[in-house]
């Protein structure tokens, strides 16, 4: 009898109280941008004028704010008939306060972390062969396999020669036109450099932060299959002997990191802004590898 059960829910927390960018401190003596081109860095440091302090100043304290909020979905086929399937799908929004300016203007550092994927599915199967059934030699094997899906991980757009317009606090470009691009390998986002014809960026007036949010663009997605196929030979009623066939990407699907987000300004061009150069995880996703086990059971 084939039973089948699928669940969803919503999930919605927000959690007030925590330190900014998940740090245990936010520096308090942090240079304020007002004064800039004027006044020194230090000058502009709260516990300078007060005490003479330049050395940063850690403040613990639960004033900052991280918010997940998310649609959780799952189907499960328990086994019978000799498969079973179980599936999950996520879809998530999280927002929090970064550290960087925080007690000064506190929203300018809020929004997606940088671990954030929109949308997560999985799916997992078992399922046994069905050739040679009842045969005790050649009958009896399983092959199972995992699936994970995920859209691509948020990014800042940088640019070069900021410290003319600001030397504290996010370095962040106005947007004034459309940065989606043609999301190839070579040009992930429209990364034309500042000041050239077709640039959806600017550099903001000097002593202002750009209009560009937190990590508003997103990089590749991501998909990887993992995959096993194992066959248990009974020996005696207590003893087995189990042989095992592994693979980590068992479709060798090259997952990519985010793109160089500096973009170049006149005179200091980026020629690989927009590009990507490294695999996911920072080059640490793996590729395709197969691993051999034998095991004796008893």
């Amino acid at each position: 009898m084939k039973r089948r059960r699928r669940t969803s829910r919503t999930a919605s927390e927000r959690r007030t109280g925590c330190a900014a960018l998940y740090g245990p401190g936010v520096n308090a003596n942090q240079p304020t941008l007002a004064g800039f081109g004027t006044l020194s860095q230090d000058a502009r440091k709260p516990y300078f004028s007060r005490y003479g302090w330049t050395q940063g100043l850690d403040i613990f304290c639960n004033c900052a704010t991280n918010r997940y909020d998310s649609l959780q979905t799952k189907f499960t086929k328990r086994f019978g008939n000799g498969y079973s399937v179980q599936a999950n799908y996520t879809l998530q929004r999280e927002r929090q306060h970064g550290g960087d300016q925080f007690f000064y203007l506190p929203d300018l550092e809020y929004g997606p972390a940088d671990w954030d994927r929109k949308h997560n599915f999985s799916i997992s199967t078992l399922y046994e062969l069905p050739f040679f059934k009842g045969n005790r030699f050649l009958g009896g094997w399983q092959f199972n396999q995992n699936t994970i899906i995920q859209s691509g991980l948020p990014f800042n757009v940088t640019y070069r020669d900021a410290g003319v317009e600001r030397d504290t606090g996010p370095n962040r470009p106005d947007l004034v036109g459309d940065p989606s691009g043609p999301q190839t390998r070579d040009q992930w986002f429209n990364a034309t450099p500042i000041g050239t014809a077709g640039s959806a960026f600017a550099r903001p007036a000097v002593g202002t932060y750009g209009n560009l949010p937190r990590n508003e663009l997103r990089g590749p997605g991501y998909w990887r299959t993992d995959a096993s196929l194992f066959k248990r030979f009974r020996i005696q009623d207590d003893m087995q002997l189990e042989f095992r066939v592994e693979s980590v990407n068992i479709f060798n699907h090259v997952n990519l990191g985010n793109p160089d987000s500096e973009i170049g300004v006149p005179g200091n061009n980026n020629a690989n802004a927009g590009r990507i150069t490294s695999t996911a995880y920072f080059g640490a996703d793996p590729q395709r590898n197969f691993q051999f086990a034998l095991k004796f059971l008893f």
